[in-house]
């Protein structure tokens, strides 16, 4: 008996591992997509050059009850870029991230930044 609970154990440990390492992989493939979003000027882009796949974060109903907020310009634009990969698009436009000021739902003294975007897929 005291075999096989450490066989079954060996395999559970086994799985753990597989699978934290494909979590890992997934991670970096999401990451990786992320960074091959790139961020247009409005004047860079000509009107029928894209298509919009979705205005992030102020389409939505749970906009009205929770808002993304990050705690620099650098960390919301990241943000952005990985819901626009998410959806499939490979280019955000009208980029845009306001300070908040601090989260009244926070004990935290830590700024809250709002960035918004339109995803959108070039061609």
């Amino acid at each position: 008996m005291k075999l096989r609970s450490s066989r079954f154990s060996a395999l559970v440990a086994f799985a753990v591992c597989v699978l934290s390492g494909c979590a890992s992989a997934l991670q970096s493939g999401v990451e990786r997509q992320a960074a091959e979003v790139k961020v247009y000027e409005p004047e860079q882009l000509v009107q029928g050059e894209y298509e919009l796949v979705r205005y992030l974060w102020v389409d939505s109903w749970r906009t009205a009850f929770w808002l993304p907020r990050d705690s620099s310009d650098a960390e919301g634009i990241a943000s952005l870029r990985a819901e626009a990969a998410r959806l499939g698009a490979n280019g955000l436009v009208n980029v845009s991230c306001r300070d908040q000021g601090h989260s009244m739902w926070s004990w935290s003294r830590k700024p809250a930044i709002l960035c918004y975007g339109n995803a959108i897929r070039v061609r």
